[in-house]
């Protein structure tokens, strides 16, 4: 364990001399650890038999990152709770926007009704500028505003620095033992009431889920329902744990895309978001963590951005059903996009 101005000071090191590296910190700890060493890159398949930090993209067949840890430090960040991180940036440089992803949005409730399709998630980016010289301080930030998430700053010169704080775990498992999450709909205030449409854009999650966990699992059980803050939002979630005796690979190669971020029918919806969507999701909605050979621990990579130069691009996404109603959608990825947003503010 060092003091946190000198991992801070490393990090900057590794930023100014362009190499590699991964600092993340769990939901609700408050050690930060960082990994630098050996980069692989590739496809999922190729990183089959490796360990150490996955950093990976939406689309299966476009290359991803992992990194096996040479040097690995660790310090401790505690809250600030002085500070006020319920405020929200202005989203206004944003309305041109608007019409493209209704549009978007109005289209798909069409394909929906016209097709098998259940469910497909939409998403948009939004770019700002920012002060690229205030990266650590930018960090400090997402720590500070999202401490029930996996934090994380993934850093190499190929593809610059992305940032992130998901409330989403796509797996864990340790000595046989899966947990994974259902999470779905989202909410800007607490008092609101749920609806029927994000009750079942939950539950499209959760049976495709135990449906794919039932080709390479036992004994699969679901916990209650429950509504979880992440960031200043809320988000319907159910959590999943099954047993197994399979490599983890399998396991993330089975629920990768989850409904969550794809949509339902799987195939269908994947084939849909790469012939509909205007942009490459990149490694919005992939996902990232830790593996060996018997475990892992692996987040969705929601609630992100990327950084290059003094260039911020927030990503974002909604569940559109045909219950959704466009513009609600259209302020919900606005809501959503305030957890990276506020994290960016002058510092």
């Amino acid at each position: 364990m060092i003091s946190e101005l000198k991992f801070f000071s490393e990090l900057n090191f590794f930023l100014k001399n362009n190499e590699p590296f991964i600092v993340f910190k769990k939901p609700s700890h408050n050690k930060i650890i960082c990994h630098q060493g050996t980069v692989v890159s590739g496809v999922i398949s190729a990183m089959n038999g490796k360990k150490g930090f996955l950093f990976m993209p939406f689309n299966i067949n476009s290359k991803g990152y992992l990194l096996t840890p040479k040097k690995t430090f660790e310090t401790e960040f505690y809250l600030d709770i002085k500070i006020n991180n319920q405020y929200e940036v202005s989203t206004k440089d944003f309305i041109d926007q608007k019409s493209s992803y209704i549009n978007y949005v109005k289209r798909t409730i069409k394909d929906i009704d016209n097709s098998n399709l259940e469910k497909i998630v939409c998403s948009s980016n939004f770019s700002v500028k920012i002060d690229s010289s205030s990266i650590m301080a930018y960090f400090k930030n997402l720590l500070q505003f999202n401490n029930d998430a996996f934090c994380y700053l993934f850093f190499h010169p190929e593809i610059g620095i992305w940032m992130g704080a998901s409330p989403e775990k796509l797996i864990s498992l340790n000595k046989g033992l899966v947990t994974t999450y259902a999470l779905a709909a989202t909410k800007k205030e607490i008092n609101q009431n749920w609806t029927d449409k994000e009750f079942r854009e939950q539950k499209i999650v959760e049976e495709q889920i135990i449906n794919d966990l039932s080709k390479y699992c036992n004994s699969i059980k679901k916990g209650t329902l429950q509504t979880i803050k992440a960031g200043s939002i809320y988000h319907l979630k159910s959590v999943l744990k099954a047993k197994t005796k399979t490599h983890p690979f399998n396991l993330i190669n089975i629920l990768h895309p989850t409904p969550a971020v794809a949509g339902t029918p799987k195939k269908e919806a994947i084939n849909y978001i790469n012939e509909k969507e205007n942009y490459d999701r990149s490694f919005y909605t992939g996902y990232m963590g830790i593996i060996d050979n018997h475990s892992c621990d692996i987040y969705v990579n929601i609630r992100c951005a990327k950084i290059t130069d003094n260039n911020l691009s927030v990503y974002v996404g909604g569940g559109i059903t045909r219950d959704s109603k466009p513009l609600d959608e259209w302020n919900e990825i606005l809501n959503k996009s305030q957890t990276m947003l506020r994290v960016f503010r002058q510092v």
